[in-house]
């Protein structure tokens, strides 16, 4: 257990090195790996990584601590709007140049397919990719355009043309490639780039303070033109962003910088929420999740934006200020995650109870998804709890330390008086 003055003398090390400003429990988790296979205490540890012999070490600690899990066509729903509903309306606007930030891209895998998936949907546009990473070591791997055969799995078989067959590894094709010019870069510091149509950046905000969220979101905003587009990881959220307003579509919730004019607006606060034509929306109303099944939900019509110079946005007129998503039979990471983002945008929401009590079988990924979405919750205000009274649910529960830090998580347990 680190003790929090070494945990700050670490904090300290990254931020000057490499502009990370990460939470408190990101930092030791990853540095009490380091320490425990380089075998050394905290203070030789801090004492090491503050000196110059400490160099290589602290490039392996910046390496651990930044956000590099990423893979080709990863999370497909959003790829999907990308492709089905974003390059149509471009299309239809008759948009001769896109240009593209992919923010944390790590080894590259966002952007190539930012870059196969707009350029195909969008032939006879000029499209400019522009990927920033803080990892020199991951953006060596992505200068290279080469990838594990076994990447190719999650490629769609309409795309699978766009990479040449190397046997052990496949190769991202010269033309594709071309579209992405890659740029090491810290998402807090340094020029960002500015007149983008769209900024990628999944899976990155979630790792900063709080303040670092905030000024990581207002780069993120300021290279947005408006009417632009900005996507982030299912577990994070911009609701709070006044900048943005939230577009959903399907399971997808994205986000469209508003102009600098006034914007029509109900006599009722305004929930964005988007869908595409005809459009409903999901009440508060528990939810059935399963891996077998169409998750169940009560619909109502709900009225739609007149202003049509970006996507149709939806406004429901009493956001809950508590929710509750209720997981059924073998819920999915994927689906939980869309349902988890989709609760997370709705302005006004206090609290989010995660129960699991129908839940027959819950795996591993799914306690990854749930720490993820407490965390991105906790940023933006939001009280996640994870809730059970089942045994089987309690133990899976305290298994994966979804118990910590969640008093209505006991009171469910143990009931009005504390006793089990």
């Amino acid at each position: 257990m680190l003790t929090p003055e070494t945990i700050a003398a670490i904090a300290e090390r990254l931020a000057e090195h490499a502009g990370l400003e990460l939470p408190d429990w990101v930092i030791a988790a990853r540095a009490t790996a380091r320490m425990t296979m380089i075998g050394c205490s905290p203070g030789e540890y801090v004492a090491l990584i503050a000196g110059a012999r400490g160099a290589g070490e602290l490039a392996q600690l910046i390496e651990a601590v930044r956000v590099g899990e990423s893979r080709l066509f990863r999370h497909r729903p959003q790829i999907d709007v990308l492709a089905s509903v974003i390059a149509p309306a471009l299309r239809a606007r008759g948009r001769r140049a896109l240009r593209v930030w992919s923010a944390g891209c790590a080894a590259g895998e966002e952007p190539y397919t930012l870059a196969i998936v707009l350029s195909r949907a969008l032939p006879d546009c000029a499209i400019s990719i522009l990927a920033t990473d803080v990892s020199a070591e991951a953006l060596a791997r992505a200068r290279a355009a080469s990838y594990p055969r076994a990447m190719l799995e999650h490629v769609p078989q309409r795309y699978r043309d766009c990479f040449v067959d190397g046997g052990e590894s496949v190769r991202v094709v010269p033309e594709i490639a071309a579209l992405v010019e890659f740029e090491r870069a810290n998402l807090l510091d340094g020029a960002a780039p500015r007149g983008c149509d769209l900024v990628w950046c999944r899976n990155v905000l979630i790792y900063f303070t709080a303040d670092a969220r905030r000024r990581a979101i207002d780069r993120l905003v300021g290279a947005t033109v408006p009417g632009g587009l900005v996507f982030v990881g299912y577990s994070e959220s911009l609701r709070d962003v006044p900048e943005l307003d939230g577009v959903r579509a399907g399971d997808t919730v994205y986000y469209v910088r508003r102009d600098n004019a006034p914007r029509p607006r109900p006599p009722t606060p305004p929930v964005p929420i988007a869908v595409p034509a005809p459009a409903t929306e999901r009440r508060s109303a528990p939810i059935a999740m399963s891996g077998d099944r169409t998750p169940r939900t009560e619909r109502r019509p709900i009225a739609v934006s007149e202003d049509r110079t970006s996507p149709p946005i939806a406004f429901a007129a009493e956001p809950p200020a508590e929710d509750t998503l209720a997981l059924y039979g073998h819920p999915t990471a994927a689906h939980v995650t869309a349902e988890i983002s989709a609760r997370l945008a709705l302005p006004g929401l206090r609290s989010l109870t995660i129960d699991l009590d129908a839940a027959e079988l819950l795996d591993s990924d799914l306690a990854r998804v749930l720490h993820r979405a407490r965390a991105a919750a906790a940023t933006a205000g939001i009280w996640l709890a994870v809730t059970a009274t089942r045994p089987g649910p309690v133990r899976w529960i305290n298994r994966h330390g979804l118990d910590e830090d969640s008093p209505v998580t006991s009171a469910r347990r143990h009931g009005p008086e504390g006793r089990s």
